[in-house]
């Protein structure tokens, strides 16, 4: 018998949530105007420590490239697990899909990183206090 969904915001601007037997980070990222329906990404809590590894080694790779690409370029490839490493232009960084949540700066990179850290010890926390009620 499912116990229902909690959820919380986190700090590297998803959500997590959290049901009995599963958890989750969710992100929305609203279309450009009411035209557009927005785009929604989920990190399963079981892949949760495969994309801290896929933010980093895409990190390094976006400074290897930010370094090699002339000025005013722009150029943009896949990255490990989904993500897009874009360099110049328009959402500039490492973005988890597409061109949503681009991470441009090494603090930023640590923020989403400490915040999929923490979700991964609240989680199981969450999961337990479910389980009581």
């Amino acid at each position: 018998m499912s116990t229902g969904t909690y959820e919380e915001l986190l700090p590297c601007g998803g959500k997590l949530r959290v049901s009995d037997s599963s958890w989750e980070i969710f992100y929305y990222f609203p279309g450009p105007d009411m035209r557009y329906n927005g785009t929604i990404v989920t990190v399963a809590g079981s892949l949760i420590d495969q994309y801290i590894i896929a933010f980093s080694e895409n990190w390094n790779e976006y400074e290897q490239l930010k370094a090699a690409i002339p000025e005013g370029g722009n150029f943009s490839k896949p990255g490990k697990l989904g993500m897009e490493i874009r360099i110049g232009g328009f959402a500039d960084g490492v973005c988890i899909r597409n061109y949503h949540m681009p991470i441009s700066s090494g603090q930023h990179l640590e923020k989403v990183i400490a915040g999929y850290r923490y979700a991964s010890e609240r989680a199981p926390q969450i999961q337990s206090f479910l389980e009581s009620l």
